[in-house]
């Protein structure tokens, strides 16, 4: 894939989309907080952080790889990005992806991540055909599970000490679904 063949979708309420400058308003204002960012690896996120995540992304979409998405996700209503999601290939001779996700911790409850994966599960499993996805969550990320689960992902395993969270080691659940597992939407749904 390479220029504008960024993939775009479209759910009932989001936009799944190549990230944009713009985006670093929106970005800044709620990645900051560690609501979002305290399970992910790295660091606290400052505003000096978000920028620089933000400019890689818009180069990053510019000439895709093929091989790892990562999309803004847009609240249709709010015309403002609320979170990101990716979609990474593993193995494209197992046809094996992983996926992860992060949102705006002001709007949970609202079934935003779990609407916006349920898109990236179809772009795996029926676009790219992908036989297994995979996702890691920390252990104590207890609403990251529900959203796996929701979705049908079934708990594999426990790998210890795998990240290290700003000088703590931390213990992540692995996730997984099956292709022959994944229930596509019906025609004309998201």
């Amino acid at each position: 894939m390479s220029g504008d063949l960024f993939p775009q979708f479209a759910t009932g309420r989001l936009l799944l989309r190549a990230f944009k400058p713009a985006d670093e308003a929106a970005f800044a204002a709620f990645a900051v907080r560690e609501d979002f960012w305290r399970f992910l690896p790295g660091p606290a996120l400052t505003p000096e952080l978000v920028a620089r995540f933000v400019a890689a992304r818009v180069r990053d979409a510019a000439n895709p790889s093929g091989r790892d998405w990562i999309f803004a996700v847009e609240e249709q209503a709010l015309s403002r990005a609320i979170g990101m999601v990716r979609l990474s290939i593993a193995s494209p001779e197992h046809r094996q992806g992983n996926i992860g996700f992060s949102f705006d911790g002001s709007l949970r409850g609202r079934g935003y991540a779990s609407e916006a994966m349920r898109e990236i599960l179809r772009f795996g499993f029926a676009d790219l055909e992908l036989h297994r996805i995979t996702a890691l969550a920390d252990v104590e990320n207890a609403r990251s599970h529900a959203v796996l689960q929701k979705l049908g992902f079934r708990q594999e395993g426990r790998l210890r000490q795998n990240f290290n969270m700003r000088g703590v080691w931390r213990d992540s659940d692995l996730f997984a679904l099956l292709r022959s597992e994944w229930s596509a939407p019906a025609t004309g749904q998201a």
